[in-house]
């Protein structure tokens, strides 16, 4: 009977081994499935909505000097994962040459890294969209005037490029009056639409609505920005470079200079 006992209850303490062994191995591959998470990259056709940091002055702007800028608005990432309001995205310049006519300048930009909180993701981005400060400001003043009765978000706005944007939790509405997404606090989330005449595809391989803070869903091009014209998105080779002509030397990227960058690649 002693012999009976003892084997059971040596038993019950391998059983018990064992099943803190499965346990064990079990937390250590949830571990790793956060740790995977949490290191996702930005897919692939997703937008960037980003803000320049601080006034880039063309005539002495030299390779490698670094150029930042901050997310505007939260952007939603497959899996629940969001890259969170303001975070940095990190570029440089890669060129600063004076073009043919010696008058103006061509500067090559690349933006491929966002530090999210502690991280640092890694990617390739073009050039969809940029605008002036002064075009961002006109974007986030209400259509019918300031009132201190209602918060901001509240009013209906001119989003860059044209759509409507009609306060928070209504709709975002098309220069020709279609229903192309939502306004959230902060932006909008619309479904990314083409401009072929300023030369902008439909991003290939993205179902999702987007979050592109003042931009239309079809912003494609430079917005109020004279003298200033994308010669190279970065869409094509070489990837993740955008280059822009500036017809003279003394301009200036001021600081709050509207981006929006979709990615176009990871290393």
């Amino acid at each position: 009977m002693q012999l009976v006992f003892f084997f059971l209850a040596f038993m019950g303490v391998t059983s018990e081994s064992v099943s803190f062994m499965c346990k064990s191995s079990s937390s250590g591959g949830h571990h790793e499935s956060v740790t995977v998470q949490s290191q996702q990259q930005i897919p692939v056709g997703f937008m960037l909505p980003a803000q320049l940091d601080r006034t880039l002055s063309v005539d002495t702007a030299r390779a490698g000097d670094a150029v930042e800028a901050r997310i505007m608005q939260e952007v939603p990432l497959p899996n629940r994962g969001k890259i969170a309001f303001r975070s940095v995205v990190k570029g440089s310049i890669v060129t600063a040459a004076r073009d043919e006519d010696e008058t103006g300048v061509l500067l090559t930009v690349r933006f491929d890294q966002v530090t999210h909180r502690g991280q640092s993701l890694s990617m390739a981005t073009s050039l969809r969209a940029i605008a002036s400060n002064m075009a961002v400001h006109n974007a986030q003043t209400p259509l019918s005037g300031y009132d201190e009765a209602n918060p901001l978000g509240w009013a209906n706005t001119l989003q860059i490029g044209g759509d409507v944007r009609f306060g928070d939790g209504d709709s975002v509405r098309s220069r020709w009056k279609e229903t192309v997404g939502k306004a959230v606090p902060g932006g909008v989330l619309v479904q990314v639409k083409a401009n072929p005449e300023r030369g902008c595809d439909t991003p290939v391989g993205v179902d999702s609505a987007q979050a592109l803070w003042l931009f239309s869903a079809d912003a494609c091009g430079v917005y109020e920005l004279k003298g200033v014209q994308i010669t190279h998105n970065g869409q094509s080779s070489p990837i993740g470079e955008f280059t822009l002509h500036f017809q003279k030397a003394r301009m200036k990227l001021r600081v709050g200079t509207g981006f929006l960058l979709q990615v176009v690649s990871h290393p």
